[in-house]
């Protein structure tokens, strides 16, 4: 019963603690390039091409299509 209270605490607790408000004047430097999850597609891309002519295999890196045939 302590563990599930505690783990219903600690949830809470980090719920509370991930909002936060973001000012204005902010918001500029969170949407800068550096800021996101890939910075560079365009060299991704590359490095993708480059690896599977390495590997001699093209694809598994990312799911496309939905079954049907088309891309």
């Amino acid at each position: 019963m302590r563990v599930q209270c505690g783990a219903k605490l600690l949830f809470i607790l980090f719920f509370v603690c991930s909002c936060a408000n973001v000012k204005q004047i902010d918001r500029g430097r969170l949407t800068s390039k550096i800021m996101q999850l890939d910075p560079t597609p365009h060299e991704s891309v590359f490095l993708n091409e480059v690896n599977s002519f390495r590997e001699g295999a093209a694809g598994g890196s990312s799911a496309v299509g939905g079954g049907c045939g088309c891309n």
